[in-house]
C-alpha cells in the first residue's frame, strides 16, 4: 500500500495502527543537553512527542526551537500552540516557521491560566480561540491567509497535521460531541485528551460518538500517565482540571510497598483496557518529570517489544 501523510504520526494513524505519543517539556533556560537526552530516551518508542508551549504558564524555551532540537535527536514533535500568549499574526508566523523547520504536527490549545505561572500579572492575549486557530491552520495549508481577504500565499504553503483537544470524561458528553464535531469541521485531523484513569468512561463516550453521525470517525489519542508516588495521585485527584482519579486507585497507591511500581502497573492496565476499545486510535503518555518510565510502560503494555 502506498504511504500517505507527511509525518510519521499521520502515517501511523492512516494505517489504523495504535499510535503512541508522549510529552517533552522545554527547559526554563537556554541549555539543550538535558532536553535532548530526554528526546533520545523517547525516540525509539514513540511515534511523536508533544513539545509543550509554556506549560503551567511558566516561561520556557520556544516550542519551535525545542521542537527542532527534538527532531534532531530522533523524536518527531507535535508543536503545542496556545492562543493565550500570541495573536493571530504571531501564530501565523510561528506556523509558517514551524513547517519550514520540518515541524508539521501541531496541537491547538487555550493554555493554562496566566495567574498560576511565573508572570501572574502578564496580559493574556486570546486574540482568537482554539477553534479559530484550527481554522487559521486549515486556511494556511490550503494556501491562503486567514484574513478577511483570504490573501493567497504566494509561495510554499505550510504542511500541517493539525491536532486538537477532546475530553471524553466531560460531565456533559453531548456538549463535548458537539465541540468535537466543530473542531473536525474547522480542520482537526486528530485529538489528544486529558489523563484518563477510567476506560469505562471512554467506552461510554465512544458509544455517544457512534450515535452522533459524525462526518468521519475522530482519531482519539487518550491521555494516560503513571503516578510516581501517592502524593502525585492525590494531587491529580484534587487539583488537576478534567482528571478523575478513582478512590480505588488511591487505595492501591496507599497500600503499595513500591509506589512508583504500582503507578506504572496502573498505567499499563489502563493502556491495555483502552487498546480493547474499538475506536481508540492510540494513547498519549504523559509522564511529567518521569519520562524515563515511558519505555518500560510501553513494553509492559505490549505496545513495544524493546525499550531500546
Amino acid at each position: 500500500m502506498e504511504e500517505t501523510g507527511v509525518t510519521r504520526l499521520q502515517r501511523v494513524l492512516d494505517r489504523g495502527e495504535f499510535a503512541v505519543t508522549s510529552e517533552l517539556g522545554p527547559p526554563k533556560h537556554a541549555g539543550t543537553e538535558e532536553f535532548a537526552e530526554t528526546a533520545r530516551v523517547l525516540a525509539p518508542v514513540v511515534d511523536a512527542a508533544n513539545v509543550t508551549d509554556n506549560q503551567t504558564a511558566q516561561s520556557r524555551m520556544s516550542p519551535l526551537a525545542a521542537g527542532r532540537i527534538a527532531l534532531d535527536n530522533g523524536v518527531e514533535p507535535v508543536i503545542q500552540m496556545t492562543v493565550r500568549d500570541r495573536n493571530r499574526l504571531a501564530l501565523t508566523s510561528d506556523l509558517l516557521g514551524a513547517s519550514a523547520l520540518g515541524l508539521h504536527n501541531t496541537l491547538a490549545m487555550s493554555g493554562d491560566p496566566i495567574h498560576i505561572g511565573n508572570h501572574p500579572t502578564a496580559a493574556p492575549v486570546n486574540d482568537i480561540d482554539t477553534l479559530a486557530l484550527l481554522r487559521l491552520q486549515n486556511a494556511l495549508r490550503a494556501g491562503h491567509f486567514a484574513n478577511d481577504e483570504n490573501e493567497p500565499i504566494r509561495g510554499t504553503a505550510p504542511t500541517l497535521f493539525i491536532g486538537a483537544t477532546a475530553n471524553p470524561m466531560a460531565p456533559d458528553p453531548d456538549i463535548e460531541v458537539s465541540k468535537l464535531r466543530a473542531k473536525m469541521e474547522a480542520g482537526a485531523d486528530f485529538f489528544q485528551t486529558q489523563l484518563c484513569y477510567q476506560p469505562a468512561l471512554v467506552a461510554d463516550f465512544l458509544e455517544r460518538l457512534r450515535a452522533a453521525d459524525l462526518p468521519a470517525w475522530p482519531r482519539l489519542l487518550i491521555g494516560v500517565g503513571p503516578f510516581k508516588h501517592l502524593r502525585m495521585a492525590i494531587h491529580m485527584r484534587d487539583n488537576v482540571w478534567g482528571v478523575d482519579v478513582p478512590e480505588v486507585l488511591i487505595s492501591r497507591m496507599e497500600s503499595a510497598s513500591d509506589e512508583g511500581e504500582e503507578g506504572i502497573r496502573i498505567c499499563v492496565e489502563v493502556i491495555q483496557e483502552l487498546r480493547e476499545l474499538e475506536g481508540v486510535a492510540g494513547c498519549h503518555v504523559m509522564a511529567v518529570a518521569w519520562e524515563r518510565s515511558v519505555p518500560e510502560i510501553l513494553v509492559r503494555a505490549g505496545l513495544r517489544t524493546s525499550e531500546a
